[in-house]
């Protein structure tokens, strides 16, 4: 597909990696490329210098035959006055960002009169993904599939867990727990696992199954936690904000520390249900009286890396049971790896990876069998295809399918039934399925065969 990106920021820069992994025709609009030049050389993208507002730099851009425009420049309304430039100027799709609360509420309602198809908000959409997994004690990751019948859970094996040493086709017998690992992240390695594969202390590892089935099986590993119920948030920003008023909605008490004293009577007025305290977190003094000694979940959402950081190894050392940082800087992932933060989010990354989402069912209406994709921070992706009668080998069994390396079968769906398959179980026409896959460009299901 042709897809332009006006403003490369962070989220645009991103967004131009992923989709030219995707294999689109990506160009690029901006003010000034001096400032990108490892982008434009390190990617394979057309890129037009010039602002995105200005109908003569769209049209040399090729708006009038692109297939989805996306605008993430600094301010919402230029995003949203691009879109509707690049609507009435050619472009099949368009996409902006709007990262304004109030603009949000108003522009969902008048989506189809401003001609947008999507509109995207990174901070918004991370605290649905922190609320989420907050809302999951043991859990460190989590999303749906399959229309939210199947969930998929993220859980680091740490010292002394019953998982440690155990083979994977040998769980549902030891812990009579109907999930399925699909994959291992071990010492900077993705492991697609067969059924002989151990884990071992210090494994990231991601199951699937039902709410119930997750729920009883870290019920048996003794993961089973109290929910949620005190949340300490460090930074007031706008992110902050959105997902405080999930989890108040949630029943959780919320305190937050902001050094900003305006900014604190801003939080004060959105939050009334929340603590907020006006005090720098970088203060053990300050932390303790906000009660990090006592809290179940600590987020850290500051502005600066390295400060979310060290905060969170700061919670760590207090025994907080549950730690989240913001970083958006990908080369700080080594340093994180090594410290106990639970999970790291970046509204860049969440951002993509819903466009990307986008972009797959838009090819579907073309005949496509894909119906989603969740990319796991660009090491392993899954996708949830529908079983056309065009497959190559309905009826075959799993184990005598000539699948790529890299790939595993996670779930098919017939009808009301939800199977995690063995190498018996065989994929019928009309199922639907969920697969993991590594370093895979998966487009159709018939992808998956050699």
């Amino acid at each position: 597909m042709k897809i332009i990106i006006v403003g490369v920021g962070k989220l645009g820069a991103y967004l131009a990696k992923q989709l030219v992994d995707e294999d689109h025709e990506v160009t690029l609009v901006d003010n000034s490329f001096s400032a990108k030049e490892d982008i434009i050389n390190n990617l394979d993208v057309n890129y037009v210098e010039g602002n995105g507002l200005d109908s003569n730099i769209l049209i040399d851009a090729n708006v009038v035959n692109a297939d989805i425009l996306i605008s993430v420049m600094n301010k919402d309304e230029q995003n949203l006055m691009c879109s509707l430039i690049g609507k009435k100027l050619g472009a099949k799709h368009t996409i902006a960002r709007i990262r304004t609360l109030e603009y949000s509420n108003s522009i969902n309602l008048l989506k189809e009169d401003l001609g947008l198809s999507m509109v995207i908000n990174p901070e918004m959409m991370m605290a649905s993904s922190i609320a989420r997994t907050l809302n999951i004690p043991s859990a460190i990751d989590a999303t749906t599939f399959l229309k939210g019948r199947i969930e998929v859970i993220a859980l680091k094996i740490k010292e002394k867990s019953k998982l440690d040493k155990v083979s994977v086709d040998s769980i549902s017998k030891k812990f009579g727990a109907n999930i399925k690992v699909f994959a291992i992240e071990r010492v900077g390695d993705t492991i697609i696992p067969d059924g002989s594969t151990k884990l071992l202390i210090g494994d990231k590892i991601y199951i699937s199954g039902t709410r119930k089935d997750i729920n009883a099986f870290l019920k048996v590993l003794g993961l089973i936690s109290e929910k949620t119920k005190k949340v300490l948030i460090i930074g007031g920003s706008s992110v902050c904000v959105y997902l405080s008023k999930i989890l108040i909605d949630l029943g959780m008490a919320v305190r937050i520390i902001e050094m900003g004293k305006e900014r604190c009577n801003e939080l004060s007025s959105l939050l009334p249900k929340a603590l907020i305290i006006n005090g720098d977190a970088s203060s053990e003094k300050v932390l303790y009286e906000a009660g990090i000694d006592e809290c179940d979940a600590f987020v850290s959402l500051t502005s600066i890396d390295e400060e979310n950081i060290v905060y969170s190894m700061f919670a760590s050392l207090q025994k907080v049971p549950k730690i989240i940082t913001k970083v958006n800087h990908i080369k700080l992932n080594g340093l994180i790896e090594k410290s106990n933060i639970d999970a790291v989010v970046a509204p860049h990354k969440v951002a993509a990876n819903q466009v990307v989402r986008y972009v797959r069912a838009l090819q579907n209406r073309g005949g496509s069998s894909c119906l989603a994709v969740y990319k796991y921070d660009n090491v392993f992706e899954m996708t949830e295809f529908s079983v056309l009668n065009d497959f190559k080998a309905i009826n075959v069994k799993i184990k005598d399918l000539k699948l790529k390396k890299g790939i595993l079968i996670g779930v098919i769906r017939r009808e009301k039934n939800i199977i995690f398959p063995t190498g018996n179980d065989v994929i019928q026409d009309k199922d639907e399925i969920v697969v993991i896959n590594k370093n895979k460009k998966l487009k159709d299901i018939n992808d998956i065969l050699e």
